[in-house]
This record gives C-alpha cells, structure tokens and sequence, in this order.
C-alpha cells in the first residue's frame, strides 16, 4: 500500500508525504495545488511513480525508510501526476481536492493527460450540516453511484476524485449498499407494484417526466428511470408482470439510443426508508429528544414511509453504523 498525506513545508509550499509498500498499492493522492511561495518546484519525480520532463525538476526529500517527501506540483500537472500514478497502480487512487472547483478543475485535466482513465467522482452535500434542506439531487446521485461502484468490488486502476469535506463526511455502511440494489432481466417477471415500491424507499423521485438521476415516473405499463451515475435514463416497457423490454433514451427528446437487455439499479439516497431504517429512526429519535410531539413534521413524515426536506441530515439515525469513504477501498 502507498499513502500520501499532505503537508506544509517551512518554505510554505505544499508537500506530500508517501509512503510505500508492498504491491505499490496507492491509496490516498491529497492536492498538490497550494503550491506557493518563493522557491515553486516544477515537477514531481518519484522513481516507479510519475513521468519525468527535461523542462521540469525534481524535488524529493527522503524522510524514512520508504518514505519521500515531493512539492510543488503546479495546477493542471498535478493531473499528469495521477495519471501516471494509476497507470503503476493495481487499484483506485483516491484524490482529495481542496473544493469542488478544484475537483472540477482536476476531472477536466485528466480528462487531457488520460483520456481513457475511469474516474470516479465523490462531491461533497452543497448544504451545511444540519439545514433545512437537502442536498440537491444530481449530487446525491453521483455519491450514490460512486459508493454503488465501490461497494460492488471496483479494483480497476482508476482515479476516485473528491474533495475533504466529501471524504470527512460518515456514509452508510457497505453492507446497505450492497443489498440495495435491483437488477433484472428483460422477458423477466417483474412485481411492477413491488419495483415502485422500492424505487420510492431507495429515494428516487416520483415526477411526470424524468429530468434529472433520481427521478422515476409511471405511465401506464411503462416505466421511466433516471438510475444515479448513468448520463441517460431507461424505459422499462412491461405486458402484465412481464418485463417485455428496456431502453436508454434520451431525456430531452425522448428518443431511443439504445436497447438493453439487463437493468441494474442503484440507490439514489444515502436514507432508505424501509421498515428497518424507519423503526430505528424513530427509535432513536426519541432516545435522544424524549417523546415526539404531534407538531413534528420531520417524525410524522418518517414514520409514515414519506421524504422529508433536509431528513438527510439525520442519516445517522436510519443505520446501525457509518462508514467513511476509505472503507470503501479495496485492501
């Protein structure tokens, strides 16, 4: 395993500090991006690790037995440095950026220096702890599919792209993540009833249209979803119980782009309110705020099965245990 951890040099520029192991695992890549200060190093060499450039020198200071100390990457050549770390690595690198326009930033200039690279994208919630509201949908989406990947055995040399308040803030536990999912087969035979049902308990939004990952929408025997992680929704078109077919469509102009013949669904939420989680909530709701009054709306709506605006912020209460984002990890 090889970890980085960042740290502040007495020039003032950012450093990082690595660690290596056996296998050259990398784990952890922090931000090479505050590099400032009088005396900026243009480049990044680590022996086994990063590319090297004759326009650009080295800084590397050896700190202990398998230890280097490396600063000064400049913005956008940091992202030649991950790139080159994966392509050494046997599993995902985990990269934590400073905000999200840094994260943006970052996923734009891997996209340059690796064209191919899967990345994984982890945002943190765009609300304060404990708000009124929630957090806005495509972000609890892509967390949801980044944690659906994961939690599903992802090892592929990859780049999972986050940022420190995402990577501090608890998620569920794997174990919800990977008993929550639903998958069939088209000519199947599929409880419509059952599948709504669990669409609405994993969070999903009931709408007219489908617009935005998260929302799902009935029509007849006709089903519409926009699944956490995939750039277009699928039509599920059933005869009875029977999954007759499915299809990727374009959410615009509704045109078919292609068909499927399988359809694997994550959750859209960090909160699943099935009869488990609610029981627990409200367990342990009243554990630490005595009994419920009648002019709770936040207990009432949980209670009865229902989302409520800004509930995420109580996830703690829906799971026996939270978990961190480096659980997640392959070993």
């Amino acid at each position: 395993m090889v970890q980085y951890k960042a740290r502040r040099s007495r020039l003032g520029r950012a450093a990082l500090q690595m660690r290596g192991g056996r296998g050259l695992r990398p784990r952890i890549a922090a931000d090479f991006s505050a590099c400032r200060g009088p005396t900026r190093v243009r480049c990044l060499k680590v022996t086994g690790f990063a590319a090297t450039s004759a326009a650009m020198n080295t800084h590397v200071a050896e700190l202990a037995s398998g230890a280097v100390a490396v600063g000064g990457a400049p913005e956008g050549w940091d992202a030649k440095l991950v790139a080159d770390l994966v392509d050494r690595a046997d599993g995902p690198v985990v990269h934590i950026c400073r905000d999200d326009a840094r994260a943006a930033a970052m996923a734009e200039a891997l996209g340059v220096f690796a064209p191919g690279l899967p990345v994984i994208t982890f945002p943190a919630w765009d609300c304060l702890p404990y708000d009124r509201v929630s957090p806005n949908p495509e972000i609890s989406a892509a967390r949801m599919a980044a944690l659906a990947a994961l939690a599903h055995g992802w090892d592929r040399p990859s780049v999972v792209l986050t940022t420190l308040n995402a990577a501090s803030q608890r998620v569920p536990p794997r174990a919800v993540l990977r008993s929550a999912s639903f998958v069939a087969d088209t000519d199947a035979i599929v409880d419509v009833d059952a599948l709504i049902g669990w669409l609405t308990a994993m969070g999903y939004n009931r709408t007219a249209t489908v617009i935005e990952p998260g929302d799902f929408a009935v029509r007849g025997g006709i089903i519409d979803i926009f699944p956490p992680g995939q750039e277009h929704p699928v039509r599920l078109d059933f005869f009875g119980d029977v999954l007759e077919g499915a299809r990727r469509f374009d959410a615009d102009t509704q045109r078919t782009l292609e068909k499927i013949a399988r359809v694997d669904l994550a959750p859209a939420s960090e909160i699943i309110l099935n009869d488990d989680a609610i029981q627990r909530f409200r367990t342990r709701y009243r554990e630490i705020f005595g009994a419920a009054r009648l002019d709770d709306p936040l207990y009432a709506a949980v209670s009865e099965g229902r989302k409520y605006q800004g509930m995420e912020h109580w996830v703690a209460l829906f799971h026996e245990k939270m978990e961190t984002l480096f659980d997640y990890l392959p070993d």
